[in-house]
């Protein structure tokens, strides 16, 4: 798993496509946190990724993954309804899924001299009482601004989670640095900060609409994912 993106990287060379990022909760994002960002216009993704135990709450009791279903419109808002198998046996059988919807609204797009500025809400619904089940309940607000240069291009994106549930994911202060080569712009290297580790992760483009990323949470557990994007 330590040479996943260094794979990532050879595979994609010799091609050339901007990088839109796709964080593990099927939002745009890095990693783990949200960016400023939403998709463009009547953009359309599906994947999955892997979660180890200490990316989900304690009451799954394991390793487990998700699937996602993301798109966005009108051309400000973005919404993601995301499903993770939840195990309800000894034996670990994921006979059940825990159903979330993801929503984002920018306010302000990205400019020469100005950030974008994107506010959000994760896991924003439950059927149960109290906290029901809203495993991976946060708020945000968010924004990335991009540094360009004659062979480089960075974004540095930095927010705010608002712990409103005792689960909440993010909860303070969070930011994170993205790098693509513009030689290779389909290739990104990120590092970020989720409020509770430093994450690091390589992610690759492939055939205009196959994403995918590897990489890891803190230092100890692997972070994998794919998705397929194409615009409707």
């Amino acid at each position: 798993m330590r040479l996943l993106p260094l794979i990532l990287l050879a595979l994609a060379f010799g091609l050339s496509k901007p990088l839109e990022a796709q964080m593990r909760a099927g939002s745009s994002g890095l990693l783990n946190i949200p960016v400023g960002e939403i998709h463009p216009d009547k953009t359309f993704s599906a994947g999955l990724n892997y979660l180890p135990i200490g990316q989900v709450s304690k009451s799954f009791g394991d390793n487990t993954a998700n699937y996602f279903f993301t798109l966005s419109f009108l051309p400000f808002t973005e919404l993601t309804y995301r499903l993770t198998l939840y195990p309800l046996s000894p034996k670990g059988n994921f006979s059940q899924q825990d159903r979330s919807f993801n929503v984002k609204f920018r306010f302000l797009k990205e400019q020469k001299i100005l950030p974008s500025l994107v506010a959000g809400m994760e896991d924003i619904y439950s059927s149960g009482s109290g906290e029901g089940n809203q495993f991976f309940a946060s708020s945000y607000v968010v924004s990335t601004k991009t540094l360009s240069t004659r062979a480089h291009i960075f974004r540095l994106t930095a927010g705010y989670g608002y712990n409103y549930k005792s689960r909440a994911s993010l909860d303070g202060v969070f930011g994170g640095l993205s790098y693509s080569p513009k030689r290779f712009s389909n290739v990104t290297l990120l590092a970020e900060y989720d409020t509770r580790h430093f994450n690091f992760a390589g992610t690759v483009l492939l055939w205009k609409h196959l994403f995918i990323y590897g990489g890891y949470y803190g230092t100890d557990e692997p972070a994998a994912g794919l998705a397929y994007r194409i615009h409707l």
